[in-house]
C-alpha cells in the first residue's frame, strides 16, 4: 500500500500528519523570531553609520528608522504572523478605568524621565524637531508590532520568550539609532535602560489587555513626551 492509499484510508493519520506539518512550522515561526534580534541589530548598526558618515546625525537617524520601520516593523512581522493576526492585535479596544490606570503608570514615568539630566533630544530648529515627532508614530507602531506582537503572538504561553527576550533585546536595539543620536554616553545608557523597563510593561500591557492598541498608544504618547 502506497504512501496515498493510507492517507485516503485513514483520516485519523491524515489529521495527525496535518497537525504535525502545522506544528513544525509553528517551530519554525519561533525559532525565527528568537534569532532575528541579534540579527537585526548587526544588519541595523551599519546602516546607521553609513548613512551618519554622509549626512547630517538627526536625518541619519531618521533615514535609518524609516528602514527599520518597513523591514523589520512591518515586513518581518507580516511574514512571520500573517495580515489577519496583525489586525486582531491592533483592533482598537473600549478603556475601563483598570487600563486608563495601567496606561498612565508608564506615562507619568515618560515625564520624569524626560526631566532628568542627559536624557532629552537635541532639537536646534523647527525641521528636526518635526522630524522627531513625526518618529514617535513609527516606533509607536511598528516598534509595537514587532517587539510585543510578533511575540505575543508565536510565545503566548511562555513569560521569557514573550517578555523577557524581546524585552533583553529591545533595550540593546537602543543602542543602535543612539549611537548616531544621542550626546553623552549617560544619556544612551539611559535610554537602553528605559526601554528595557518600557518593553517589559508593555508586554505586560500586551498581554494583559489582549491588544496592541493601548501599547501603541502608550509608546506614541510616550514618545511625544520624550522629545518635546
Amino acid at each position: 500500500m502506497n504512501e496515498l492509499s493510507i492517507l485516503e484510508s485513514a483520516p485519523g493519520n491524515r489529521k495527525q500528519i496535518i497537525n504535525g506539518l502545522a506544528g513544525t512550522l509553528a517551530d519554525k515561526r519561533q525559532i525565527i523570531a528568537i534569532i532575528v534580534p541579534p540579527v537585526l541589530i548587526a544588519v541595523m548598526y551599519p546602516i546607521f553609520h553609513s548613512l551618519a558618515s554622509v549626512m547630517n546625525g538627526t536625518v541619519a537617524w531618521y533615514l535609518g528608522l524609516a528602514i527599520y520601520w518597513l523591514i523589520w516593523g512591518a515586513a518581518f512581522p507580516l511574514l512571520i504572523i500573517g495580515w489577519e493576526n496583525i489586525k486582531t492585535l491592533v483592533r482598537p479596544q473600549r478603556p475601563t478605568k483598570k487600563v486608563l490606570l495601567l496606561v498612565a503608570i508608564p506615562l507619568l514615568g515618560a515625564l520624569i524621565v524626560q526631566f532628568m539630566p542627559g536624557m532629552g533630544y537635541e532639537k536646534s530648529s523647527v525641521w528636526i524637531l518635526l522630524l522627531l515627532l513625526s518618529s514617535t508614530i513609527g516606533n509607536g507602531f511598528f516598534e509595537e508590532l514587532l517587539w510585543r506582537g510578533v511575540y505575543v503572538r508565536l510565545f503566548p504561553d511562555s513569560i521569557f520568550y514573550r517578555m523577557i527576550w524581546p524585552g533583553i533585546w529591545f533595550a540593546l536595539w537602543h543602542y543602535v539609532p543612539g549611537s548616531v543620536s544621542s550626546g553623552s554616553v549617560a544619556g544612551l545608557i539611559g535610554l537602553m535602560a528605559g526601554a528595557g523597563v518600557m518593553g517589559l510593561y508593555l508586554s505586560y500591557l500586551t498581554r494583559k489587555t489582549n491588544t496592541l492598541w493601548w501599547s501603541i498608544l502608550v509608546h506614541f504618547i510616550g514618545g511625544i513626551i520624550m522629545v518635546t
